[in-house]
C-alpha cells in the first residue's frame, strides 16, 4: 500500500472514531462522568438538567445540560465557571485530556 493510500485509510477510520465520539448524548456523558444531575421544571426550550460542576470549585448547582440541543446529543452550560460545549468537549475539560485523547479512549471503549 502506498502512503498516500495508507493515510487515506487511517483518515476514513479516524473519522469514524471522531463521529461515533461525537454522537455520544450529554446525559450518557455525565453519567459516565459520574456527574449528577437534577431535573428542573420543563420549560419552553424542553427539559433542562442541573448540577454541580464538575470542573470548578462551586457547591451550587451551577451547570446545567441541554439534552435536546445540537441535534438531540445535548449541550451543557456552567454559569459559574463559564465552561460550555458537547459531550466530547466535557470529557476533555474533565480529564484534562486533548482531543485526539478522547476520541480514542471513546472508540476503544465502544469497540
Amino acid at each position: 500500500m502506498t502512503t498516500t493510500a495508507y493515510k487515506k485509510a487511517g483518515s476514513n477510520e479516524w473519522e469514524t472514531q471522531v463521529s461515533k465520539a461525537r454522537s455520544i448524548p450529554i446525559k450518557d456523558m455525565c453519567e459516565r462522568l459520574g456527574i449528577e444531575l437534577m431535573q428542573s421544571s420543563p420549560d419552553k426550550q424542553g427539559e433542562s438538567l442541573y448540577g454541580v460542576c464538575p470542573m470548578c470549585s462551586g457547591h451550587a448547582p451551577s451547570f446545567h445540560i441541554s439534552p435536546q440541543s445540537a441535534n438531540g446529543r445535548g449541550l451543557f452550560y456552567c454559569r459559574d465557571c463559564g465552561s460550555g460545549g458537547d459531550a466530547l468537549s466535557l470529557l476533555m475539560q474533565v480529564q484534562k485530556k486533548s482531543f485526539p485523547e478522547v476520541v480514542r479512549e471513546l472508540g476503544d471503549a465502544q469497540s
